[in-house]
């Protein structure tokens, strides 16, 4: 991919001019007042969108753009670096509702959208509750992708007023359709910095919730996610998936700890790292390091997925990763294996490295050669499923698969005899 650098105006000119002959595409060059290409074409990037073409390449030169922006056709927005200085940030001074929703930038019935190489930035967002939504990017009947960008600043005020975890209000990428617009929906989000929100750091919303019959697939790979988890005042998701089918691969997920709330509370609050509630079929979570989190990952229905090779650190309420089959009635055919999962804490949360909620329409599934140290158990109560091999250290009880009685989840002791038995291979020795 060619990457702009203008040196000085008149080599930018000659670069454009020549690229202009050899393409059919445009590339319009904007820079607000100050920036540092002076003969741009265009001070705001929402005049450069009106004005552009299908397919044409807005390139942003680094400076505060304090603007919303509304994509309606194929472009490419691209920040560019200028003299050293490789900064566009894009941060509304006020946010109003586009269609119902408050982004900083939406996409809007429309494909081939690609942002690239941008700042986003919602925080100057005054929305409260649940209505308007909002997000820093939203692609809305859309296709496209959002790479190499910063995201942040959806920050809902007043979250306890929007409860529960769907759909709460704050997400960094939100995608979703509403089936007017003939799909499938496909968005890629690759290589973003996602922080400050306050629901889900991405967020897609596909047919198999019921919202429309137009697919919408997902694709988030190589992104850094952080959130804040129960201290954020309301359940809080890295990744969640709703009816839309998704690869989740190579991301470095990372939310918050219970702290000083105690388990009641901090459940009521909790944030997990990938969250698949009836995500379409064959969804993949591949590859990622999440940790500080209350799950994991958490399964709420769905078939012939494929959890695999992830690594799940420092969770204190749930589990490593959660499967319940709740949400579309069951949860079935999937693989869960190689996944490395460690320090799920306190005991006293009978938290385990993989946990499947009893009855809830799990069954089928497999779970293999999973790697667990330090939790109450490896594998709990996965009755309908198959487990195979897997290394469990540390853990008071290797597989507990019974629907009866929760064994005592506090350290074994000693006892007499055991200790007698000791003393006389000590002596012996």
């Amino acid at each position: 991919m060619m990457r702009l650098r203008f040196a000085h105006l008149g080599l930018a000119v000659l670069f454009l001019g020549a690229f202009c002959a050899m393409s059919s595409a445009a590339t319009l060059v904007v820079g607000a007042p100050g920036a540092p290409c002076p003969n741009a074409h265009y001070s705001s990037i929402g005049a450069a969108v009106s004005a552009a073409g299908p397919g044409d390449v807005i390139a942003i030169c680094p400076a505060l753009y304090p603007e919303q922006v509304t994509i309606n056709k194929p472009l490419k927005l691209k920040g560019i670096s200028v003299d050293g200085a490789n900064r566009v940030l894009i941060q509304p001074a006020t946010l109003s509702a586009v269609n119902g929703y408050e982004s900083v930038v939406s996409v809007v019935n429309t494909t081939n959208v690609s942002i690239e190489n941008l700042a986003m930035d919602a925080s100057n967002s005054t929305v409260t509750g649940c209505s308007p939504m909002l997000s820093v990017v939203h692609f809305f009947n859309s296709s496209g992708g959002v790479y190499r960008s910063a995201i942040s600043g959806a920050l809902a005020q007043d979250p306890a007023s929007c409860p529960g975890a769907f759909p709460g209000n704050g997400f960094g990428v939100l995608v979703d359709c509403d089936g007017t617009v003939t799909g499938p929906f496909n968005v890629a989000v690759d290589q973003n910095s996602i922080h400050n929100y306050t629901k889900d750091g991405v967020f897609a919303l596909g047919p198999a919730y019921g919202v429309s019959p137009v697919p919408v697939n997902l694709e988030v790979a190589d992104n850094a996610v952080a959130g804040i988890g129960p201290a954020s005042g309301t359940l809080q998701f890295g990744v969640f998936l709703i009816g839309a089918t998704g690869r989740i691969t190579g991301n470095m997920i990372n939310e918050g700890t219970c702290g000083a709330l105690d388990f009641n509370d901090c459940d009521n609050l909790r944030s997990e790292g990938v969250v698949l509630r009836s995500a379409g079929e064959g969804t993949v979570v591949d590859g990622n390091f999440i940790t500080n989190a209350q799950s994991g990952i958490f399964i709420n229905g769905g078939t012939k997925f494929r959890i695999t090779n992830n690594v799940i650190r420092n969770i204190d309420a749930l589990d490593g990763i959660d499967i319940q089959g709740t949400a579309s009635g069951y949860f079935t055919d999937s693989l869960i294996a190689g996944n490395t999962v460690f320090n799920v804490l306190p005991l006293g949360n009978e938290s385990c490295g993989v946990w499947e909620f009893s009855g809830s329409g799990v069954s089928g599934n497999t779970i293999a050669n999973n790697t667990v140290n330090d939790t109450f158990c490896g594998v709990g109560y996965v009755t309908a499923d198959r487990v195979v091999s897997g290394a469990y250290s540390n853990t008071l009880y290797t597989n507990v698969n019974t629907d009866g009685t929760v064994p005592n989840p506090v350290e074994p002791a000693v006892s007499a005899g055991l200790r007698r038995a000791a003393h006389v291979l000590r002596t012996a020795e």
